[in-house]
C-alpha cells in the first residue's frame, strides 16, 4: 500500500509540475482515450478502468539542445459505451501557448468480433498570452469513424483498427493542411501474456498516414504502467533533424483506478455502501456458485458421452462418404477417358477415310508417291483399317515391290479375316496367276 501510495504522489506531481508546460492537444502519443498511441480505437468491451491518468513526453533531439513535447492526460468512460477525455500539451517551443483537447468517442455498432465507434477528437482551446484568454482552435476539431476487429489466440488477444478522420487527424494523415476532407489510419495492438498477473504487456503498431510508429505498454503493477514508443520509425534515420515528420522517442507513466466488479477485493467506502458485509456477500455468492457449477458439470458429463458416440458415428459415416466419392470420382475419370478415346478414334476415321480417297485418285492418276504417301498418313491416324493396308499393298504392287504388296495384303487380311479381295490376290500370287484386272483397281 505505501508503495502504490507513493506512485501515484509520484503521478499526481508530475501532472502537476508539467501542467504549465503541456504541449499540443493532438501531438503526443497516449494521450486520446482508448490504447493506442495516436489512431482512434474501438472495442467490444467496457474499459476495465473507471479512470485513467497519465503524463507523457516525446523526445525530438537530444544534442546540441535537446527538445520534446509533453503532455498529461486523463480520461474515463462513462455509460452506453461513451468515452470522454481530456488532455493538456505544449510543444517543442518555449514560447508556444498551452492548449487544452477534449475526446468524445461512443461504441456505435457491435456484432460479434467487430465493432464501430465514431467521435469527436482535438476540440481545443489555446491560450492566448495577449488576452489571457482561451480560443477554440476549429480548424483541429476532427470528427472519426473506426472499425475494430477483436480475436483471442490461445496465448495473446489481437486487435486491429482500420479508420477515418477529419480536422486535425486529416493532418495528421494526409498533410500539414487540414482543409483535406479526411485521412485514413490503421492499428493492431497485441495482448500477451508477459507479465500476465499485472493485466499483460500491449506490443502496439500503427500506420497515422504521416508514418509508422510502434509502442509498448508495460505494467509494472496493476495499476500502473510504462509506455514506451518510437514516432515514425520509418523516418528514424533523420532523427535529430526538423524535417516536416521528425522521428521521436516516447516515454510516460500512467495509473488506472479499477473497476471493482469482483466482491473479493476490498472496495473503497460507500461503493457499495459501508453498511454491506462483503465478506458474507462473497461467501454466498461462492456456494451457490459451487452448487451450479457441481449440477453443470454431471450434465456436461452426459452430454460429453453423447457427444463421443455421436462423433465416433460422424467419423464412420465420413469414411464411407469419402471411399464413395473416391469411387465416384474414378469412375467418372473413366467414363471421361471413354468418351475422350472414343471421339479421338471418329475423328482419327473420319480424317484416314479423306486420306485414303485422295490416295485413290492418285492412284488412277498413276501418282503411286502420292497415293502412297497420302495411304501412309492414314495408317498413322488409325492404324486398324484394313483397306488402308490393302491400299497399300496394291500400290507398293504397281511399284514392282512384290515383298511388301504381300506384307501389307497380309497385314489387311489379319485386320479383317472376311476381307476376300485380299485373299484372292494372294492366292493367286501363290498360283503365279496374278494378273492386272479391274480387282486390284477397285483396291
Amino acid at each position: 500500500m505505501k508503495y502504490a501510495k507513493r506512485l501515484t504522489s509520484l503521478v499526481l506531481l508530475g501532472m502537476l509540475l508539467t501542467g504549465g508546460t503541456l504541449f499540443g492537444a493532438s501531438g503526443v502519443p497516449f494521450t486520446k482515450p482508448g490504447f493506442m498511441m495516436n489512431v482512434p480505437t474501438s472495442s467490444l468491451h467496457r474499459a476495465p478502468y473507471l479512470f485513467r491518468a497519465g503524463f507523457v513526453g516525446s523526445m525530438y533531439q537530444f544534442a546540441p539542445g535537446f527538445e520534446s513535447d509533453k503532455g498529461i492526460y486523463l480520461d474515463t468512460e462513462l455509460a452506453n459505451a461513451f468515452a470522454i477525455g481530456f488532455s493538456s500539451i505544449k510543444g517543442v517551443d518555449a514560447n508556444s501557448p498551452v492548449r487544452y483537447g477534449l475526446h468524445f468517442k461512443k461504441r456505435v455498432f457491435s456484432y460479434e468480433e467487430i465493432s464501430i465507434s465514431a467521435g469527436l477528437y482535438n476540440v481545443v482551446f489555446q491560450s492566448d498570452t495577449g488576452t489571457n484568454t482561451l480560443a477554440l482552435q476549429q480548424h483541429d476539431v476532427s470528427l472519426f469513424a473506426v472499425i475494430s476487429n477483436e480475436k483471442e489466440m490461445d496465448d495473446f488477444m489481437l486487435n486491429t483498427y482500420m479508420g477515418f478522420g477529419t480536422g486535425m487527424l486529416a493532418a495528421n494523415f494526409q498533410s500539414s493542411d487540414t482543409t483535406n476532407a479526411a485521412g485514413v489510419f490503421a492499428g493492431f495492438r497485441m495482448k500477451s501474456e508477459l507479465l500476465r498477473h499485472n493485466g499483460g504487456v500491449d506490443f502496439i503498431g500503427e500506420y497515422d498516414g504521416g508514418g509508422l510508429n510502434i509502442g509498448v505498454r508495460i505494467p509494472f503493477t496493476e495499476n500502473y504502467n510504462v509506455n514506451f514508443g518510437i514516432l515514425r520509425i520509418d523516418n528514424l534515420p533523420k532523427f535529430g533533424t526538423n524535417s516536416a515528420r521528425r522521428p521521436g522517442f516516447v516515454l510516460g507513466m500512467e495509473m488506472t483506478i479499477p473497476r471493482y466488479t469482483d466482491f473479493g477485493k476490498k472496495a473503497p467506502k460507500g461503493l457499495f455502501g459501508a453498511d454491506k458485509d462483503l465478506a458474507a456477500m462473497q461467501e454466498h455468492y461462492e456456494a451457490k456458485i459451487d452448487s451450479i457449477i457441481l449440477a453443470k458439470d454431471r450434465q456436461i458429463t452426459l452430454l460429453r458421452d453423447s457427444l463421443q458416440v455421436t462423433m465416433s458415428e460422424i467419423n464412420r459415416l465420413r469414411n464411407e462418404v469419402a471411399m464413395l466419392q473416391q469411387q465416384t470420382a474414378v469412375l467418372k475419370d473413366s467414363i471421361q477417358r471413354v468418351k475422350l478415346e472414343k471421339h479421338v478414334t471418329e475423328q482419327n476415321i473420319n480424317l484416314a477415310l479423306k486420306h485414303l480417297s485422295r490416295s485413290l485418285r492418285y492412284f488412277y492418276a498413276g501418282n503411286y508417291k502420292e497415293a502412297l504417301q497420302e495411304v501412309d498418313i492414314a495408317i498413322e491416324l488409325n492404324d486398324n483399317l484394313a483397306l488402308a493396308y490393302a491400299r497399300r499393298g496394291s500400290i507398293y504392287y504397281k511399284l514392282g515391290d512384290i515383298d511388301r504388296a504381300t506384307i501389307n495384303w497380309n497385314l489387311a487380311l489379319q485386320i479383317d479375316p472376311e476381307y476376300d479381295d485380299v485373299r484372292n490376290i494372294l492366292r493367286a500370287l501363290t498360283e503365279n496367276r496374278l494378273q492386272t484386272t479391274s480387282t486390284l483397281n477397285r483396291n
